[in-house]
């Protein structure tokens, strides 16, 4: 049995304009930086059905239909995974070569495959916390505070981490994500015998979360900003290195920012996230944030 390389399908996603693919059966209209439509997988009056050219992503929030042009082209055509990718790389003219299918790789790719599953669904929780639970007060404050509006926390997919851990577990637990999986993942933290403490508890509590995405827009990190003043410890907490991320590689914002870049031909490199996500949002899209790191070599290319 053979397979299509993941470079292979990250190249034709890259090269694929969403865009101009959805609208081609989906009467799309410009709403700021995205592009809106009546949901094409289910009946609506008012639309509801979302496409980022900067992430190459489509959502639905009306029926949850999302993914990216692969997806969209597997469910509105009816096609399997492998027909789908071969179509968009044939009008992208990129040839695809098969390899051998291998146990070990297969394996490998469903191990991936649920530590992306963790980092999506957690940062959909901390969302939702953000923009809805009375715990979360206090980041929304430090938002408006900072001139952030909900639609810009929405559009970025900001978050809070809550600082009881009863609150991970039980979304743990509804979630049926192994405990291994969330400390392999970063999102959670095995307890050093020497500071007293047993079993794992969450990296990430009482902060402002923003999710760090791969270049194609998976969530595979967190950067988390402490909300108590008066808390001893580090205001920007980041995940450790993972099998998903490495912060010598991984340019926060870069997944929206990197079309505007190449059109550009030059990059605005800012310190933090919310200061990339302001540039962003007045308008100055060649923009991205480190990740509290030195700018490598490895981020410039």
């Amino acid at each position: 049995m053979s397979r299509i390389p993941e470079e292979t399908i990250q190249q034709v996603i890259a090269a694929t304009d969403i865009v101009a693919l959805v609208g081609r059966s989906v009467k799309l209209r410009k709403a700021g930086t995205n592009f809106v439509g009546l949901c094409p997988f289910h009946n609506e009056k008012s639309p509801s059905f979302n496409v980022s050219p900067s992430r190459n992503t489509y959502h639905c929030f009306g029926c949850g239909a999302g993914g990216t042009a692969i997806r969209f082209v597997m469910e509105h055509d009816s096609m399997s995974f492998v027909e789908a990718v071969k179509r968009l790389a044939d009008a992208a003219g990129i040839r695809i070569e098969e390899e051998v299918w291998d146990a070990n790789a297969e394996a490998e790719a469903k191990h991936r495959s649920l530590l992306l599953r963790a980092h999506r669904e957690i940062s959909e929780w901390f969302h939702q916390l953000l923009m809805k639970h009375k715990i979360a007060a206090p980041a929304r404050d430090y938002l408006k505070s900072r001139g952030i509006t909900a639609e810009v926390a929405k559009n970025w997919q900001m978050g809070y981490a809550p600082g009881n851990s009863a609150f991970f577990r039980e979304w743990a637990a509804q979630a049926k994500i192994p405990e291994s999986i969330l400390v392999e993942a970063g999102l959670f933290v095995q307890a050093d015998e020497d500071s007293g403490r047993r079993g794992t508890y969450p990296r990430f509590r009482d902060r402002l979360m923003f999710p760090i995405r791969s270049d194609n827009g998976d969530v595979i990190a967190f950067s988390g900003r402490i909300l108590d003043p008066e808390a001893k410890t580090a205001k920007y907490l980041n995940s450790p290195e993972t099998a998903l991320f490495s912060k010598s590689k991984v340019l926060f914002g870069f997944d929206r920012s990197k079309r505007a870049i190449s059109k550009a031909g030059e990059a605005i490199v800012c310190e933090g996230q919310i200061d990339m996500i302001m540039v962003y949002e007045a308008g100055f899209q060649n923009v991205v944030a480190g990740q509290g790191t030195a700018f490598t070599e490895l981020h410039a290319k």
